[in-house]
């Protein structure tokens, strides 16, 4: 049995000047007492910032939870690696990491899961340190609302029109201790969703087909008219606003279906032609100017369902999220996805929610967790964030949350060491300096940047090593995804075990000499980068840098730093 059982920072995101704290849990098997010494080196890239020694005295059995004190850091974007050596009789018996983050305001880095369970029997508070341990910095508290015209309950415990049971108590305690971690609380609330009761009370603020019939979905919301000159746009933003007020909540998910898309509004009997690619950017903006009033910090994320209408929205929302749906069903769709979502957001955070749905299928958990360490490596590498995790070791599978799968006990500690990873290099993968130049400088005549020993595809093509190439004058970042033994390239399906990689050579031209080469990867027991041996060549169009990636598992990452 291990003695170091766990490492985790104590929030999930740590702001400029904050003191640092990790959380070491230790547990000693033996009956017998034995006396340790924990060993600390926090991590900056490759260089080491901070080292700690705690003598331990453990009594026989004793299960112990030691809580270190880092120093406050004066940066801002920057991600940390805490790697920890516990040691006995001044040889190390055990070893482990975690990472952190730190950073001026919530809005460098979204890492966003969600919450949906807050009936009265919820008294654990296991799913809130589940988010902590992924360093889930964003909570999005789905469906909590009493009605989706009226979020605040007449009692303390209620059903949604789902028929869900909440209870307010639960919801309110829920918020403080994700607030205690360091994690901000998004509201749930659908833009146009009115229960029937509300639609036949304001049935002139509905939204209408071009047949004259009211838009529903699922045959329990009606689908009301977000136009300015429609009651219903005040009055769900008041909505929004008492979510604010009442239950302290930090911000508000605004979500959509993806339809309809136009349609005819019948406001004062006069009917018009209305589309919401124009009128969703108007909408958010004028959300922020009324909510600012009641919290000047309020985060706003809106739903562009399967990438509509991101170009008209990015530039309100505080993070571009996106949920993605066929016929963006392949890998390089994703990478499209995020393109443009960047190129729309100028340089805001994107956000994919690109449900697994292999997790549905309970006899065939090996390929679905496949599936997440690839898709995690696609999103992550193209430089954009991950909604899938939540609750207590919960991943979402389709649309309605608290419809979610679990992750298996055993698959745990190998997704954490990726959100580990993603947090340790957050400075590098979410790097908005770095253009993408995969299709540009390497394959076909492209002669920038050269692979050997292997089949290389910039483009995800099936049973490839799919390169992933961004860079700017500063460094160069190129990532590895391994999709060699799966014969086809959509994300949504259950996924072979790639087949390891060896020796992986790799020619990049430079244009000056680089500081360092470093790999690092998330598949190994920790996520430390190691330096890699290199040489400059000269060739006929210049200086080329060699080098080489030992092996490559699911996905690894080399940056050239200037």
């Amino acid at each position: 049995m291990k003695i170091l059982t766990d490492i985790f920072p104590l929030k999930a995101q740590f702001l400029k000047n904050e003191q640092v704290r990790l959380r070491i849990r230790l547990s000693n098997p033996e009956p017998r007492s034995r006396n340790l010494t924990v060993q600390i080196t926090v991590m900056h890239l490759t260089q080491a910032v901070e080292e700690k020694e705690i003598k331990v005295s453990l009594r026989a059995l004793e299960v112990f939870t030691l809580d270190v004190e880092l120093s406050a850091w004066n940066t801002d974007f920057e991600g940390f690696g805490a790697d920890v050596s516990l040691l006995e009789n001044e040889s190390v018996i055990e070893s482990g990491s975690t990472a952190f983050d730190i950073v001026s305001n919530w809005r460098k880095a979204t890492r966003y899961g969600f919450l949906s369970e807050f009936g009265p029997e919820e008294t654990s508070d296991a799913d809130v340190e589940f988010l902590l341990k992924f360093h889930i910095n964003l909570v999005q508290f789905y469906d909590w609302v009493y009605r989706h015209d009226d979020y605040i309950p007449p009692q303390q415990e209620y059903l949604d029109l789902m028929g869900k049971k909440h209870s307010l108590p639960v919801l309110k305690r829920k918020i403080k201790e994700c607030h205690d971690c360091g994690m901000k609380t998004f509201a749930y609330g659908a833009v146009y969703a009115a229960s029937e009761e509300y639609y036949r009370a304001q049935e002139d603020s509905g939204f209408y087909t071009s047949s004259g019939q009211p838009y529903r979905f699922i045959d329990i919301f009606y689908i009301m008219n977000i136009a300015e000159d429609s009651l219903w746009r005040s009055h769900i933003v008041g909505e929004y606003e008492k979510a604010l007020k009442a239950e302290n909540f930090d911000g508000i998910h605004i979500d959509t279906y993806g339809f309809p898309k136009s349609g005819i509004s019948k406001v004062g009997g006069n009917e018009k032609e209305i589309y919401l690619d124009k009128e969703f950017p108007v909408f958010i903006r004028d959300a922020r100017a009324r909510l600012s009033q009641t919290d000047p910090d309020c985060g706003l994320i809106f739903n562009n369902v399967c990438n509509w209408p991101v170009d008209g929205t990015a530039a309100e929302a505080d993070a571009v999220y996106i949920e993605v749906w066929e016929p963006y069903e392949r890998y390089y769709h994703i990478q499209q996805i995020i393109a443009r979502a960047k190129n729309a957001g100028n340089g805001k955070p994107v956000i994919l929610a690109a449900y697994l749905k292999p997790f549905q299928e309970k006899d065939r958990e090996t390929e679905a967790e496949n599936a997440a360490l690839l898709l995690t490596a696609a999103i992550t590498a193209n430089g954009a964030y991950h909604l899938l995790l939540g609750e207590e070791n919960g991943v979402l599978t389709q649309g309605y949350y608290p419809d979610h799968s679990t992750l298996r006990d055993a698959f745990l500690p190998r997704m954490r060491r990726y959100y580990d990873f993603i947090v340790r290099y957050g400075e590098i993968l979410f790097d908005g300096t770095l253009r993408d130049v995969s299709m540009t400088h390497s394959g076909g005549d492209n002669l920038e940047y050269q692979f050997k020993n292997g089949r290389f595809s910039p483009y995800a093509q099936p049973d490839s090593v799919w390169t992933v190439i961004r860079e700017s004058h500063e460094r160069k970042v190129l990532n590895f995804i391994n999709l060699t033994g799966n014969g086809e390239d959509f994300w949504n399906k259950g996924k072979q075990p790639p087949v390891l990689q060896h020796d992986i050579q790799i020619c990049a031209e430079i244009l000056k000499q680089p500081k360092a080469v470093y790999w690092a990867c998330p598949d190994g027991e920790d996520g430390k980068p190691k330096l890699l041996p290199y040489r400059v060549e000269e060739g006929q169009r210049g200086k080329v840098l060699e080098t080489c990636l030992p092996e490559l598992r699911f996905w690894s990452m080399i940056v050239i730093e200037f």
